[in-house]
């Protein structure tokens, strides 16, 4: 069952075409990867998706409805959580009431807003880290806080940007059994990635864009056998 589709999508800035007729399809309960070197596109094709963006063409279809050009909010509401690649948590509140601002979004009761958030954090192993301001986190954690942040929303499909970054071979292996976990649970993922093991150790399928185009698709070993993939991205990371 299909949960989003990206229909020939186009972005300008000024001369620039940071996403040049994209299409791309991600079924209910998917891992899809969005790969391609710095500079192709994939934040600004995961900011047209959440809205942060308004594309100049094309049509992006969530669960069946127009979402194109609505506002962030509006698209977190029908089920659309995403992480950013600088993690920035609400220093001065705890872990807990950092969860709790989205669980709002559908719990506008606090109490059962901070009920969810509690259920958030032991999903993600910060239960027990509720009560430290976010500020005082290591990075492993403010990962792991800002996936819970994205869990808040209840969504249907995760925005992953760079969510591995900075963590070590053990801790990227934890956030990936996590994030498996996570998907068992029936929340689709698309994730943009530059460690070539986490995205190719996760994905049913991988997307390949460079400057702005979508380049090549299939599964991860079809993806790292392609001549033009290995020309334009894979050739100058180790995999």
């Amino acid at each position: 069952m299909e949960l989003l589709r990206v229909d020939r999508v186009v972005k300008r800035f000024g001369g620039l075409i940071a996403v040049n007729d994209v299409s791309l399809s991600l079924e209910k309960g998917e891992r899809l990867g969005l790969i391609g070197p710095n500079g192709a596109g994939k934040t600004t094709l995961f900011n047209l998706i959440s809205g942060y963006y308004k594309p100049d063409r094309g049509k992006i279809i969530f669960k069946g409805k127009d979402i194109t050009g609505r506002k962030p909010y509006e698209i977190s509401r029908l089920g659309i959580g995403r992480t950013f690649q600088i993690v920035k948590p609400l220093p001065n509140l705890t872990t807990l009431e950092n969860v709790a601002v989205g669980s709002l979004l559908k719990h506008p009761d606090v109490d059962e807003a901070m009920r969810r958030a509690s259920e958030i954090l032991r999903t993600v192993g910060l239960y027990d880290k509720r009560n430290m301001k976010a500020a005082s986190l290591n990075l492993p954690e403010k990962k792991r806080l800002e996936l819970a942040r994205s869990l808040a929303i209840e969504p249907d499909l995760l925005l992953l940007d760079e969510v591995v970054a900075g963590l070590n071979p053990s801790e990227v292996d934890e956030f990936l059994k996590l994030l498996k976990e996570i998907n068992e649970s029936g929340i689709a993922i698309l994730m943009v990635e530059h460690v070539m093991r986490a995205v190719m150790n996760i994905s049913e399928r991988i997307i390949v864009m460079d400057y702005g185009v979508k380049i090549a698709e299939g599964t991860p070993d079809e993806v790292a056998s392609n001549p033009r993939v290995i020309e334009a991205y894979l050739g100058r990371e180790e995999l």
